[in-house]
C-alpha cells in the first residue's frame, strides 16, 4: 500500500523494467516481479518494458488510489504534500544534450532528435515534465518528448494541461493535437 508523499507502488506489466532508490548510487536493478513498494525519488527506466504506479491521495483513511501506466522512457517520481496529490514523472535524458549542437547550426533532423521521452496512460492526478514544459492529466494517453528544440506534449485520448515553461502560459490540449513548447 503507497503511503502519501513518501512510497509508491510499481508493478512491472511487461519487458524489463529498473529502477534506482534514492541515494542508490549509479546502478540500476530489475524491478522483480509483482508489486514493489518504493520512495518517491525512484529513478525508473522504462525504455524497454512497462510499470503501472499506484500513488495514494492525501485525505482521509483509507487513502483514495491513483493508477497509471507509463513505458519507453526514464523518469524520477515526485509527490509534494503541498500539490493535492499530484504525481511529478520528471523525465531524464537519455541522451548528451551536446548531440544539439548550438542554435544557428541545427538543422530540422537536429531539432526533432529525441532526447528523452515518457508515454503514459492514467487515471488521477500526473504529471510528466520535461524541460520546457510540464503536461498535466487526469485521465488519458498522452506522451511527452524532451528535443532538442523543446518539449511537446502528443495527445492521444482526453485532455492535458500543458504548461509552457518559457512563455509563462497555460496551453490546453486534446486529443490528436500536439503542442511544443519550444527551447528558445
Amino acid at each position: 500500500m503507497p503511503t502519501f508523499a513518501k512510497t509508491v507502488v510499481l508493478t512491472p506489466i511487461g519487458g524489463k523494467v529498473l529502477i534506482r532508490l534514492p541515494g542508490g548510487g549509479h546502478g540500476f536493478a530489475a524491478l522483480n516481479n509483482g508489486p514493489t513498494t518504493v520512495p518517491v525519488g525512484t529513478i525508473v527506466d522504462t525504455t524497454a518494458g512497462r510499470v503501472r504506479l499506484t500513488s495514494a491521495d492525501p485525505g482521509p483513511r483509507p487513502a483514495k488510489l491513483q493508477t497509471g501506466q507509463f513505458f519507453r522512457g526514464n523518469f524520477r517520481i515526485e509527490q509534494s504534500r503541498t500539490a493535492g496529490g499530484l504525481v511529478n514523472l520528471v523525465i531524464r535524458d537519455n541522451r548528451n544534450r551536446s548531440v544539439c549542437g548550438t542554435s544557428a547550426a541545427r538543422s530540422a533532423a537536429v531539432n526533432r532528435r529525441i532526447l528523452g521521452l515518457l508515454r503514459g496512460t492514467a487515471k488521477g492526478r500526473f504529471r510528466t515534465a520535461g524541460r520546457f514544459a510540464a503536461a498535466t492529466v487526469r485521465g488519458t494517453d498522452w506522451g511527452v518528448r524532451d528535443r532538442c528544440d523543446g518539449t511537446l506534449t502528443v495527445v492521444r485520448r482526453g485532455v492535458v494541461v500543458v504548461r509552457d515553461f518559457r512563455l509563462h502560459k497555460t496551453v490546453t490540449v486534446r486529443a490528436g493535437q500536439t503542442y511544443l513548447a519550444k527551447a528558445s
